[in-house]
């Protein structure tokens, strides 16, 4: 009789791939169109003629609508006097000062965009990461303009060498995204009565399997170890699908925060939200399938969302980043994206970006950069089999590394 502990992941155990493609083995599969079972049918293949003629016609009236009618607006816009485009009520609210709750502040984007609000004297910053502190860690080096909520925070070191003492007024927290929607939307909620009214939101917080090589290379369940303030294995307490995890994390989490502060500023009738999705949301290559979905998910979600909170005066604004240097691109360099290293763009840049397009208004959707977005954008157009085989081709050309995540 077969025993279930012989089916039982061990830490440690796992012999790691000789080769970055030992571990891929999707990309050692025949070409697409290698079986004749593969070749798209004739109906099938007239059903996507007729999609890109629809394409067309839906792509030439909305370039019209967009220069016959939006641009003349835009530049009217251009003209327009600054208090004749401020949101309504945004010179009683910021008075009083701006409170800017940032989830996923720890590092990358997160950090820019801290970055350029603490500059701001009146303005309290809560910056929200999941991390938590080595037991050893020494709170009495904080500068005297930080003021910690929770005491597990390991941001706070990099904080703290990177920012030193500031204008504004930096209130640090955690929260776990992966944690029960009640949970989140608890923690939101206690925020906002404690340091609020919060007025802006950035919800940029994101995992994804490629940040460590001994992760899954494939959407197989791992084994995660629960680790005491001494930093001694206490045991195994979770088995989680890779998948699983991104989607609490990068859909369920980020909603939950999302929807929670939006109630809050829904019946206030003021407020920012700031929600990064991602281009390769938009268009990615085969093997990006889970994180990619997960960021289609938010691009649509934020985007829907600014139409029905516009009733309310809470503006939504939809982040759309493309390559971008940080941990997780990183990472995927460094199995195997083929893409060249002047392609990734720096995180300071599309922070001040995003905070440009949400103190402005008038962006629902900011991508950066524009050439990378305008070639994901194109590649919308594309039909089902078409689309298909450009997934196909940018997976097996490296385009997103050699990791399936």
């Amino acid at each position: 009789m077969r025993n279930e502990k012989d089916d039982a992941p061990v830490v440690g155990d796992a012999k790691k791939p000789r080769d970055i493609s030992e571990a891929y083995e999707v990309m050692h599969t025949p070409s697409i169109f290698s079986s004749a079972r593969r070749i798209p049918t004739l109906d099938y293949t007239l059903q996507n003629i007729f999609m890109s003629l629809a394409t067309l016609v839906v792509a030439t009236a909305s370039l019209i609508l967009t220069s016959a009618v939006i641009l003349p607006l835009s530049l009217l816009r251009s003209v327009l006097p600054k208090q004749m485009l401020m949101q309504k009520g945004a010179d009683v609210v910021e008075a009083k000062g701006k409170v800017v709750l940032i989830v996923g502040a720890s590092r990358g984007i997160g950090m820019e965009v801290l970055k350029t609000y603490v500059p701001e004297p009146g303005t309290t910053v809560i910056a929200v990461s999941k991390n938590t502190a080595p037991h050893n860690f020494k709170y009495r080096s904080l500068p005297s303009n930080l003021i910690l909520m929770y005491d597990n925070a390991d941001f706070l070191r990099n904080a703290l060498i990177t920012l030193g003492d500031t204008p504004a007024t930096l209130q640090m927290a955690t929260i776990d995204l992966s944690a029960n929607h009640k949970e989140i939307a608890r923690a939101i909620t206690e925020l906002d009565k404690t340091y609020g009214p919060i007025t802006h939101l950035y919800a940029i917080a994101g995992i994804s399997n490629h940040l460590k090589d001994s992760s899954p290379w494939g959407l197989v369940r791992i084994t995660l170890s629960k680790r005491n303030p001494t930093r001694e294995l206490t045991g195994f307490f979770e088995m989680q699908d890779v998948t699983e995890k991104m989607i609490q994390v990068n859909v369920s989490g980020i909603t939950a925060v999302a929807m929670s502060m939006y109630e809050c500023m829904k019946e206030r009738q003021y407020g920012k939200i700031c929600i990064v999705g991602s281009v390769a949301g938009i268009y990615a290559p085969s093997n990006m399938i889970s994180y990619a979905s997960t960021k289609s998910f938010l691009n649509t979600f934020s985007t829907s969302l600014r139409t029905l909170a516009a009733a309310y005066n809470v503006d939504v604004v939809t982040i759309q980043p493309g390559f971008i240097d940080t941990r997780m691109t990183k990472k995927m360099r460094g199995q195997g994206s083929t893409l060249m290293s002047s392609e990734f763009n720096s995180a300071e840049e599309i922070a001040k970006r995003m905070k440009s397009a949400v103190e402005k208004g008038g962006v629902g959707v900011m991508t950066w950069p524009t050439r990378q977005s305008v070639m994901m954008y194109g590649f919308k157009g594309l039909n089902p089999i078409c689309d298909e085989l450009g997934r196909y081709i940018s997976m097996k050309g490296g385009m997103g590394g050699k990791k399936i995540t």
